[in-house]
């Protein structure tokens, strides 16, 4: 059953490494749209939103390395909206008082912090790299641990 949180192909950048951590990003929410409201406990749905929290930052670190390596001249900016968007996730889902709630929360996270952020913000990455000529698609691999 579709959820408006699965990855879609026309989110794609074209950076192999900073693709594939996208996918995974997708992959956790998908995970926790997928929690039983009734039957999940909150220690399963803290489990995941950790690991949720943890890649992010790792993804938004990976990312960060690799708009410094092709100089985007952008950088403080988009690091400013990785850094709301960690709070941003913190905020909404702390405050909400149940599973339920906040896989409600969760769509709208997911549109404004994960989906609007990779077609409106990292494309612009994108395109600057290759109006840089700096555009390789596997450049961030060595980022990925």
């Amino acid at each position: 059953m579709a959820t408006g949180l699965e990855w879609d192909e026309s989110y794609r950048l074209g950076i192999e490494g900073i693709d594939l951590q996208h996918i995974r990003l997708f992959e956790i929410v998908g995970r926790i749209a997928a929690l039983d409201a009734i039957s999940s406990t909150k220690e399963q749905l803290k489990e995941i939103l950790g690991e949720l929290s943890d890649y992010m930052r790792e993804h938004f670190r990976d990312e960060e390395k690799y708009m410094q390596s092709i100089k985007y001249p952008d950088y403080e900016y988009h690091n400013k909206l990785h850094n709301e968007i960690i709070d941003f996730v913190k905020t909404s889902v702390s405050n909400a008082p149940s599973i339920a709630m906040i896989q409600t929360k969760l769509k709208f996270i997911i549109k404004k912090a994960l989906i609007d952020h990779i077609v409106q913000e990292d494309t612009k990455i994108k395109l600057y790299a290759l109006k840089a000529n700096t555009f390789e698609d596997d450049c961030v691999i060595d980022l990925i641990g």
